[in-house]
């Protein structure tokens, strides 16, 4: 199995961008890397239940639902990593803001298996994250104050440092201002080859 990474960010913060960037990085220096998107997994995985949602509404489910979604989606995205040589990165959120309060991201039976060695958090400033969102038609976000981003900022961290003492996975914190997505996607490649 491939070396899984789980490279996380609250919605806007730019970690998808952020990945694309760290792919055209490792094919430059011809290092595998595959980037499987954990929601773009659990949205297909709920299609072939029958249900239809936008990634965006998946959050609105009921918890029991949801759970059982990150962990059938956990389980696919192991077995492709069986098959993978190099790092899979997991695109992910370590925390999900529902009508009911914050839900991991990622639980204890999906780090299970999926077996990370390091999370990365990408960040950006509240007010560039507010932007972000407001910017983006292509999703459903709700709006925020920037007190609010800030607290889901620190729900993430507060997970990833539970992750971390449960699996022995480092904790990385990458920023990612506006324009500087290759340069934390070159922090990410650090991270991946042993240079931090």
């Amino acid at each position: 199995m491939g070396r899984v990474v789980i490279v996380t960010g609250i919605p806007g913060t730019g970690k998808s961008t952020v990945c694309n960037e760290l792919l055209k990085l490792a094919e430059q220096v011809e290092r595998k890397v595959v980037v499987i998107n954990y929601g773009t997994v659990m949205v297909e995985l709920s299609k072939k239940l029958g249900e239809s949602f936008h990634r965006d509404d998946l959050r609105k489910t009921n918890l029991s639902f949801q759970l059982d979604l990150q962990k059938k989606a956990a389980e696919t995205i192991s077995k492709k990593a069986i098959n993978i040589e190099g790092v899979v990165i997991v695109d992910t959120h370590m925390s999900i803001k529902t009508a009911d309060g914050y839900l991991a991201g990622l639980p204890f039976p999906v780090l299970q298996l999926l077996k990370p060695t390091a999370f990365v958090l990408v960040e950006a400033e509240p007010q560039e994250v507010l932007s972000r969102r407001f910017r983006d038609t292509t999703r459903k976000r709700d709006k925020a104050l920037e007190s609010e981003i800030m607290e889901e900022f620190l729900f993430s961290r507060f997970m990833a440092a539970a992750c971390s003492v449960l699996t022995g996975a480092s904790v990385k914190i990458v920023k990612n201002p506006s324009g500087k997505q290759v340069k934390a996607a070159k922090e990410i490649m650090k991270l991946l080859n042993g240079e931090m």
